[in-house]
Order: C-alpha cells, then sequence, then structure tokens
C-alpha cells in the first residue's frame, strides 16, 4: 500500500468514509485542504494519482500543476472538463471524468422542464396570480412523441429511459454512433439534421468541446418543428445564445428550458445573459441544479472512486479524456 492519493477539495465525513471503504487497502490517501502550506510541495510531488472536483484554481493553482512529476492518472468528480486546464498537466497524466454520475436526478429535471413547458405551467400559473382564469389555447402531449437525445451518454441513457418511461421514441447522437439502449434510432453528428427535424423534445447533454461549441445555431434551429421543445443541461455554448433568443423571440410555439448556461455567476454575483431572455414567455431556466438531489455527491464520489480503484488495479477505467477534445 504505497501509492499516494491527493485529494484536491474537502469532502464531507460521509464522502471520506466511502475513501475509506474504496481506497484503504490499495493507497494512502491525503487530502490537500488538510496539509500545511510548507507540506503541499512535497505532497504533490509524491502523488501518483489526484481526485479532483473539476481541477478548477480553487481546488489546485495552476503553479502547483507543475509539481504533479510522478502523478500517472487525474480522477473527477464531476463530468465536465471543459475547465481543466490540459496545456499545463504533463501529456502522460491520464485524465478520466465522473460521466452519468449524476444521471438519474438530471433526467428527472429534463423531464420536470419538458412537462412544464408542453403544460405551460409557468404562464398559466403566472396569469392565475394575476386573476386570469384563462383556458384557452393547447397543452402538448409528449406520449407518442420523438425525444431526440444530443449526447447519447451516461446522461443521455437515463433520460433515454425516463422519457421512454412516457411513451417517446429516442433517437439519439453520440461521437461512435452505437449504443446498448433499446431506442429507434442512433446516430453520430453526421444524421443531426435528421434527429432535430423529427424530434418534438431535444435534450443536449453533450459536453462542451472543441466540436460542440455552438453546435446548435441559426441554421440547426431552423430546422426543428415550430412547437419544439429545446432543453439543455449539457453545457451553455453548445447552444448558441444570439441564435436561440432570436429563435424564441420570433417563433412564440417554440420553447426552451436551461439548466446550464452561458456564463454562471460564483457566490453570489449577479446573474446577467448577452440578451434578454427572461422578457420572454416561451422559456423558464433554472440555475444548474438539476443535480442537486440529497446524497448524489455520495454516489459520484462512489462512482468516481471505483474508477480510480480500477486503474490501480490495472483494470479499464471508464471516461478517459481525450486532450484534443479541448486544447486549442
Amino acid at each position: 500500500m504505497n501509492k499516494k492519493i491527493v485529494v484536491t477539495y474537502e469532502p464531507d465525513a460521509n464522502e471520506r468514509e466511502i475513501y475509506r471503504e474504496i481506497l484503504e487497502n490499495l493507497a494512502h490517501v491525503h487530502y490537500l485542504k488538510d496539509e500545511p502550506k510548507r507540506d503541499r510541495i512535497k505532497l504533490l510531488n509524491a502523488a501518483d494519482m489526484i481526485v479532483a472536483l473539476s481541477f478548477s484554481p480553487k481546488e489546485i493553482d495552476p503553479a502547483e500543476i507543475a509539481l504533479l512529476q510522478h502523478a500517472r492518472f487525474i480522477q473527477l468528480i464531476y463530468a465536465g472538463a471543459d475547465n481543466i486546464p490540459f496545456a499545463l498537466i504533463p501529456p502522460e497524466i491520464i485524465l478520466a471524468s465522473n460521466a452519468g454520475a449524476f444521471a438519474r436526478p438530471i433526467a428527472e429535471h429534463v423531464l420536470a422542464l419538458t412537462l412544464a413547458l408542453a403544460k405551460k405551467l409557468i404562464s398559466k400559473n403566472k396569469m392565475l396570480q394575476e386573476g386570469q382564469f384563462d383556458r384557452s389555447g393547447f397543452n402538448q402531449e409528449i406520449r407518442g412523441g420523438v425525444c431526440g437525445i444530443i449526447g447519447l451518454g451516461g446522461n443521455g441513457k437515463e433520460i433515454a429511459r425516463t422519457m421512454q418511461a412516457m411513451g417517446m421514441r429516442v433517437y439519439g447522437i453520440n461521437r461512435s454512433g452505437k449504443t446498448d439502449m433499446p431506442v429507434e434510432f442512433i446516430g453520430t453528428v453526421d444524421d443531426l439534421q435528421r434527429v432535430l427535424e423529427d424530434s418534438d423534445v431535444v435534450v443536449v447533454t453533450a459536453p462542451l468541446t472543441r466540436e460542440t461549441r455552438d453546435m446548435i445555431a441559426e441554421q440547426e434551429l431552423g430546422r426543428m418543428k415550430q412547437n419544439a421543445i429545446l432543453i439543455n443541461v449539457g453545457r451553455g455554448d453548445v447552444i448558441n445564445q444570439r441564435s436561440l433568443y432570436e429563435h424564441l423571440k420570433a417563433h412564440p410555439d417554440f420553447c426552451a428550458g436551461i439548466d446550464t448556461w452561458w456564463s454562471e455567476p460564483a457566490g453570489k454575483k449577479a446573474f446577467k445573459l448577452d440578451y434578454p431572455f427572461f422578457e420572454l414567455p416561451n422559456i423558464i431556466g433554472s440555475p444548474h441544479i438539476a443535480d442537486h438531489v440529497p446524497h448524489s455527491m455520495s454516489y459520484a464520489t462512489r462512482s468516481a472512486l471505483e474508477n480510480a480503484r480500477n486503474f490501480l488495479m490495472g483494470n479499464r477505467v471508464r471516461g478517459v479524456l481525450n486532450r484534443e477534445d479541448y486544447l486549442d
């Protein structure tokens, strides 16, 4: 048990117990936040593995990344990798994300956004508050329709199961064009046009990479149905902000539900967008909370550490990141 694992963030007591349960027989686990500043250099130099939330500057100073001379593996607790400073990390280090670890609550959130928009719950509730008992117009029925999932991976599969339980058919897009999910159609980005044209609900779960930035822009939105519902639980910049605003403004029957935004402030800073989305009646949003349910971090920690354990034991690991997807 001579391997050293350095944890860059502060796990709670329950999460530390998961570290002990999964890794105690394989490695010494050190928590960077517990160490005095003078010992951080020595510890990072000696680390065989790093476990981080997202490898942000809050967890590890960019200047300290050069100290990772011995490490061979970095495991993320979160799924997103678009903020990782790949150019600073030695090329021999393998990085793995925790894709799909928050899939179940995210799938429920997608369903909630979809139904709220399809049933016009927000606008009708607002009218009731204003004293208007307006029964005009029709709601949308999603049963029997097509749900297109852009990014049929860990999260996408759970979303697919949830939407299938609602009676929807699923069309998926991923990098390989293959899946073990029983879906009606699976393709690659070359099939994006078909999926957008045929779908009643489009769910974006794709990570932000060089290839996915602005994947959904003016042309792609124009291919979607006039009354389609677009949900984003991937990354904000997968959808072009200006294009979405203009499309929503010009097509009042088209709706969007957004949980992941183009700019997400830290702490209590003001939330600002480049366009006045919330002046429009056909968009609803949530502040990147799709995965915020009790015990979600414990589940994600267990998933990530089981992957780390596989690496230590020489077994196959999942979620290995391709640096070329992110480096400019």
